[in-house]
Formats: C-alpha cells, structure tokens, sequence
C-alpha cells in the first residue's frame, strides 16, 4: 500500500521530537487508524504511529502509554514506549498542510508474526495453535489491571452500554450496514436496544470491569521467540475483562472447531482468572455486543478492504445471532466451559 510523500514527511518530523537520528531508515507498515512506521538505525528498531487527526486526545494517548508501561512493568510482553528528550509520552508536529499531528514511538518486536488472521480463523481455514497462551496472556492482562485498578484506564474511552451499543457507540450503530435489508435492519435495532438495557444492568465491580485491551484479535497477538506479545492498545479503555475474550471467541465462532478453540482459550484464562454465574450469564450479551461493534465499525468506513469481508461475511452471521439472541438470550456461538470448571 503506498504512502504519501506528505505523510512520509511528517513522520520524519516526528522522529527528531523523539532525538531519532535524521538518516534513520523509515519503512511504511500499515494504515488503519494511524499511519504506522518501522525505524531502523543504530541501536533503534521501533514503530513510530502518526495517530489519526482527532480521533484521540493527548490525555487520551498519554493513558494508552502509561497503560502499556504498567502492563510491561509487571512482566507481560507489550510494546515498551519511548518518550521524547522532553520525557513527553506523545509528540506533536504540524505537517505541511497545517494539520496538527499526534505521534507516539514504541518499541518494534522483532521475528515476531502475528498468531493468526482473524479472518481466516472465522472462515475456518486457519487454527490458532497457541490460542491457550493467549487465555493466559489475558488473564496475567486482566489481573494487573484488577491490582491497579481505575488509574490505569483514566481518559480513555469506556466500553460500557453506552460505548458498545446505539447509535452513540463508540464504533457506531450496526444498523448503519449497507448490506443490510429492512428486515436485518429491524432486527440489529432492536437487539442494540435489548443489549442495551442488558448490558446497563451488568456489574461493573473491580473484580469484572477494568482496563480492557479492547481489540484482542489474532492480528494484535505476536508470535516471537519469548513467547506472545500483545500489540495495539489504540482502543483500550475501561470494559468488562470479558468483552477481551468474547473478541477472541467472535472469531472462532465460524471454525468447525470453534467450541474446541474458545475452550482452549478458557483454560488458559482460568490458569489466573474466575468465573462465576454472574460471568457466565454476561457472556452471550458481550459476544453479541462485540459482533455488532464490528458492522458499527465497518458502516463508518465504506470502501475499506475489511469493512467489505464484514459486510460479506459478518452481516448474516450477525443478523442470525442477533434473531436467535431475541428469541432465546444466546448467540448459538461458542461460550466459556461448564459451570463446574470455576478457575485456579
């Protein structure tokens, strides 16, 4: 995918903010959210993100940092920030047409691969073989965010009710999907409603609710030789620590083993976490909550390469889950094991 030579430019900019040497070798990686860049030069091998005019504030990237510095404090592999000279966690520069630019530097895992792709899992034609790593990863995650508690998610986004469903969301409204007929519509309004009100009522104690990554797919999961890292925590804020491992599970409910993955992925989980009945009966509304985020997602972006495989291979999914949900309060995807298989 090019980039432009604007864009280039700008991320030499930033580099000098961060004291990185002028002749460093700058690479484009990918573009989504932010523009991102591989940095090379003496001593130096990091990603350098251009974060996206608007969609954060300062406040809201210095807690992302922080977040991951606590997380690599307590020994989980996570990108390790770089500040400027200045000791600033975030960098601004003003590129040549006037827009005022956020950058953030963290450091680059090296020989590292991502598990999987989300995509192909769901479609069944990849398997995840170390998705119990990733359900113990979560749950070390989730127990130093329970230690830490409300400080770590300050000024980040909140994937509560509010944030996770309506047209307020933090990723929109499900119901804007352009492949949706009058009747797919209808239903998606109403399960965000139902969810709603669901989803309200949950506990948000110190035990269940805390600092999320929120985006904990097989992309954002690195293979390297120390084991698995967890990348980009552009999306992390306060959440259910379910809502984690229900974004792993979307994924694996279209897998002929999907009920097999999802399992492996509790195992790993409850090497270090809990479940109680109050879990389990949030479950099927944070799975539902989490495929609807996804057709949110894709409606604001028309045209984008991914919001297209959503459209073509999420929407009818959705649409029957969020019926059967209606009906019955579950999804027919995979859930987390038996009542009797509590945790550690």
């Amino acid at each position: 995918m090019p980039v432009s030579e604007l864009h280039l430019a700008t991320a030499r900019a930033a580099l000098r903010e961060f004291g990185l040497p002028a002749d460093a070798r700058i690479d484009f990686v990918a573009h989504r959210e932010n523009h991102v860049f591989r940095v090379r030069a003496d001593g130096v091998d990091l990603a350098l993100r251009l974060h996206r005019p608007g969609y954060r504030s300062d406040e809201e990237l210095r807690a992302e940092v922080a977040a991951m510095a606590a997380f690599r404090a307590a020994g989980i592999a996570v990108p390790d920030p770089l500040p400027t000279p200045a000791g600033e966690d975030v960098a601004v520069v003003v590129d040549a047409d006037g827009t005022r630019r956020q950058a953030t530097a963290l450091g680059w895992f090296d020989a590292a691969a991502p598990m999987s792709d989300s995509g192909e899992v769901l479609l069944g034609r990849a398997r995840p073989a170390r998705i119990r790593e990733l359900g113990v990863l979560a749950g070390r995650l989730h127990t130093v965010a329970e230690r830490i508690g409300s400080a770590l998610a300050a000024d980040r986004p909140v994937w509560d009710a509010a944030g996770l469903v309506g047209p307020a969301s933090l990723w929109g409204s499900a119901t804007g999907s352009v492949s949706l007929d009058a009747h797919g519509r209808a239903v998606l309004a109403e399960a965000e409603s139902r969810l709603g009100a669901v989803l309200g009522a949950l506990p948000r104690d110190r035990h269940r609710f805390g600092c999320i990554h929120a985006d904990l797919t097989f992309e954002n999961v690195l293979e390297h030789a120390g084991g698995l890292a967890v990348i980009d925590f552009d999306d992390s804020g306060p959440g259910w620590y379910l809502f984690d491992l229900a974004t792993t599970a979307f994924w694996c409910a279209g897998h002929p083993e999907g009920q097999a993955l999802v399992g492996e992925l509790f195992d790993g989980y409850l090497e270090h976490r809990t479940l109680d009945d109050t879990d389990r009966a949030a479950w099927e509304p944070l799975l539902l909550a989490r495929a609807l985020s996804y057709l949110g997602w894709s409606a604001a972006r028309p045209g984008d390469p991914v919001s297209e495989f959503h459209e073509a291979e999420l929407v009818p999914r959705v649409v029957a889950a969020a019926e059967r949900f209606l009906d019955t309060g579950g999804t027919g995807w995979p859930g987390p094991p038996p009542a009797g298989r509590m945790g550690p």
